[in-house]
């Protein structure tokens, strides 16, 4: 795998599917699923389980569009994504699904990786959305970036096998990717924070 842009690209169906889903998460097209996983659940703690954030809609919304991205990608992308992805995913004339399935892995694993963060957030009382005060703030800036694209980088184990370096790249690559396109989303008002 190695090079810097092959790492990039295996990524690019998890990002085109991210931004996809936030769009879809905003607007009010299956505004029934906009209900949060933990249904508002408190512990003993009188903290939620997740928080509101945390909802289905957002929830399946990222599994079903990084599959989505991962098939157009395959099917008309370039050649050098069909052949960096070859050795993960068969080829898009194989069947639609395939492809479609390795992304929908790749979703599930990115929003599963993310609950963990939202529950130690709000057994110390950060809101949903918000990332604390002072040094607690950047290790969450930090860990709200890297937690998913560990996620992501897990999923793939699945696939294929990767070096330990590259692995460990792919996760760095990941959290500044996906801080810089967070960055843009606050920018287009998508989010309500940049980190």
């Amino acid at each position: 795998m190695s090079p810097l842009s092959n790492l990039f690209l295996i990524l690019a169906p998890v990002v085109i599917g991210g931004v996809l889903n936030m769009v879809f998460v905003k607007t009010p097209v299956l505004h029934t699923l906009a209900v949060p996983i933990d249904k508002g659940k408190t512990l003993g703690d009188g903290h939620r389980l997740f928080g509101d954030n945390k909802t289905w809609k957002g929830f399946w919304g990222m599994i079903i569009f990084t599959g989505i991205a991962t098939w157009l990608l395959l099917q008309y992308a370039t050649p050098v994504y069909r052949s960096i992805n070859s050795a993960l995913v068969p080829p898009p004339d194989s069947s639609w699904w395939l492809p479609f399935g390795y992304g929908a892995v790749l979703g599930l694993f990115y929003v599963l990786f993310e609950l963990p963060n939202s529950f130690i957030k709000r057994r110390i009382g950060i809101a949903p959305g918000k990332n604390g005060q002072g040094m607690v703030k950047y290790l969450f800036v930090f860990i709200d970036q890297a937690d998913s694209v560990l996620g992501c980088a897990l999923a793939l184990l699945l696939f294929c096998n990767i070096s330990v370096p590259d692995f460990f790249m792919l996760i760095f690559i990941g959290t500044a990717v996906h801080y810089f396109v967070n960055l843009l989303l606050y920018l287009g008002k998508l989010k309500s924070q940049a980190g």
